[in-house]
């Protein structure tokens, strides 16, 4: 019995926080696909709408979940990319790029397009990414960069927005 014991993988409460967290998370990612509007033409081409991780995937088997829901008609399917020129073809893109320099290589890339740019980054919404997870006493909040959003073309629900610490607004 105790050889099983210690064989068996180290789990700790630490790493259930954590998949909690990223399944709280990848709720917000399916929730924020369905309170953005996007060009109407997007995603149509495939008849998909696909929620992409670029660089690791801190999500695990939690994102699966969403595959097959629907999302604005479209069928939701997930894509996990390591090459930045590969998400032209997502509507959502979760960045998780720790190279600061790959991370803004990725942004410019996708600024102008109709994607959703969300991270956990600190800088993401300075460095022009749309929507940016933080913890704030232990509760999973967000920013968002309106002026980001604008110039992808995307149009966001004022239900989703009064949720939000807006920021990149112009007065």
């Amino acid at each position: 019995m105790l050889t099983l014991l210690f064989c068996a993988p180290a789990y700790s409460m630490a790493d259930d926080v954590l998949v909690s967290e990223y399944r709280i998370k990848a709720a917000f990612l399916y929730n924020f696909s369905r309170f953005v509007i996007w060009p109407e033409s997007t995603g149509r081409e495939h008849n998909s709408f696909s929620v992409c991780v670029l660089g690791d995937d801190p999500f695990g088997k939690t994102l699966d979940t969403l595959e097959g829901k629907k999302v604005h008609e479209l069928e939701l399917i997930v894509k996990r990319i390591r090459d930045p020129a590969l998400v032209t073809d997502c509507q959502l893109v979760y960045i998780n790029l720790p190279d600061a320099g790959r991370r803004s290589a990725a942004l410019s890339l996708l600024r102008e397009l109709p994607v959703l740019t969300v991270s956990d980054f600190e800088d993401f919404t300075e460095q022009g990414g749309i929507i940016r997870f933080k913890l704030m006493d232990n509760k999973i909040r967000f920013d968002i960069n309106i002026e980001a959003a604008r110039t992808a073309n995307l149009s966001i629900s004022s239900k989703l927005l009064s949720l939000a610490t807006v920021v990149g607004e112009s007065r």
